[in-house]
């Protein structure tokens, strides 16, 4: 299909501040033959009057706060007509051609799952590199296949994600039927949910990746999470569930290594928390005792934890007295 219908499927929250910026930039895009889909996460801000003075060029859907990005991404899932869909943060800027492209090489690539742009952060303070500049891996495999847009294998793409989170949920243009066949995001997930996604549908077939920039990301407060630990969480979630699906004994591995870097990690940021019985246990789940690998470093670990708590203890006890 030379001119499909292309779903663009909004989350927001509290997104006054930006979102008819975001909104504008979508409307503005070359490749004219769009549905825009707002889903509004339970907003107490002025979002929904933004966005309604749009239609009926937009689309907007009303849900009760879910607390993340999933369900209302879901929700604008079973909404969708096209047969391309990508999802859009309410803050980010489209560039004019992204769609257009995209949909272009994925009429190239009938075998292609999804196509990924480029995309670079800004804020207040200015503009990025491109991210995949940054991306050594990722970077080093487009040269070698040569072009903007290179059809990356199946196998190829997840090996380099494992090393290389190198896009976002604002970067692919799905086809439909990949999208409906995966269940769309998994809406346990808090974090993360994007990743977790992109990699299942990398697991679908290829993909095609473009080095050309087709989005800007925004930087500010409120997306700029700090919570490490919600993060931490998350990642390892994310990442155990991938493994279950995961047929290639060798990814399913490194999948693994991830896993238990980030429990590393995390046990490191409970012992900053004061959390110390939690981070053995989670240390008791990382290096189990048939490790022998990793059976110095544990109790090296579970040492330093059983002092840190007895430090907590005896100022506890100094204060009490």
């Amino acid at each position: 299909m030379e001119n499909p219908l292309v779903s663009v499927i909004i989350p927001a929250f509290n997104a006054a501040d930006f979102i008819a910026e975001t909104l504008d930039s979508i409307l503005g895009q070359t490749y004219r033959n769009l549905e825009v889909i707002v889903v509004d996460d339970g907003s107490t801000d002025s979002t929904a009057a933004i966005v309604q003075a749009y239609a009926p060029r937009i689309q907007y859907i009303h849900q009760e706060n879910s607390g993340s990005c999933a369900a209302p991404r879901n929700h604008g899932l079973k909404k969708a007509k096209g047969s391309l869909v990508t999802f859009f943060d309410a803050d980010d800027i489209m560039l004019p051609q992204k769609i257009a492209s995209q949909v272009e090489t994925l009429n190239r690539a009938p075998q292609a799952v999804m196509s990924i742009t480029n995309y670079r952060n800004f804020s207040d303070a200015g503009r990025s590199a491109d991210h995949f500049s940054t991306c050594a891996r990722l970077i080093n495999h487009l040269e070698s296949t040569g072009g903007d847009n290179v059809l990356v294998l199946s196998l190829t793409c997840r090996d380099i994600l494992i090393d290389e989170n190198f896009t976002i949920a604002s970067a692919p243009l799905y086809r439909s039927e990949v999208l409906r066949a995966l269940g769309g995001f998994d809406e346990s997930l808090r974090a993360c949910e994007d990743f977790h996604l992109i990699y299942r549908a990398a697991l679908m077939g290829d993909v095609v990746v473009s080095r050309t920039v087709g989005f800007e990301r925004r930087l500010h407060d409120l997306n700029m999470s700090g919570d490490n630990e919600r993060m931490l969480i998350n990642l390892i979630s994310s990442r155990l569930k991938l493994i279950e699906c995961e047929p290639i004994e060798n990814l399913k591995a490194r999948l693994e290594a991830r896993v238990q870097s980030y429990r590393r990690k995390l046990q490191a940021c409970l012992v900053n928390k004061g959390q110390l019985k939690n981070a053995l246990k989670l240390y008791s789940q990382t290096f189990p005792p048939t490790s022998s690998e990793n059976l110095k470093h544990d109790v090296r670990q579970g040492v330093k934890i059983l002092l840190n708590s007895a430090k907590l203890a005896t100022n506890s006890n100094k204060q009490i007295r």
